[in-house]
């Protein structure tokens, strides 16, 4: 089971393993993701601004591109416009 928290303007995501996650993000909202080694990050729609920790660059995703997570680390996605994405 995802569990899911709302700060604010932000959503803090806890994944498990082999579970999905699929959330719409308004511009200017910041999702953040823990626990998700190994997992993919899917922009459906929109245009996605993604910090993976200890990562030095940051990774733009536009509709229909997807981010391997390959650490445990937290990633930070903030909606640069408006959008969906999935982590699977």
């Amino acid at each position: 089971m995802n569990k899911f928290m709302k700060l604010g303007n932000a959503l803090l995501i806890h994944t498990v393993a082999g579970s999905l996650v699929a959330e719409k993000l308004q511009q200017g909202q910041v999702a953040t993701i823990k626990h998700s080694k190994g997992k993919h990050l899917y922009c459906s729609s929109g245009r996605l601004w993604v910090t993976l920790e200890n990562e030095p660059d940051d990774h733009i995703l536009e509709a229909n591109q997807c981010l391997d997570i390959d650490e445990n680390g937290r990633v930070v996605i903030s909606a640069l416009a408006s959008g969906t994405f999935r982590v699977a």
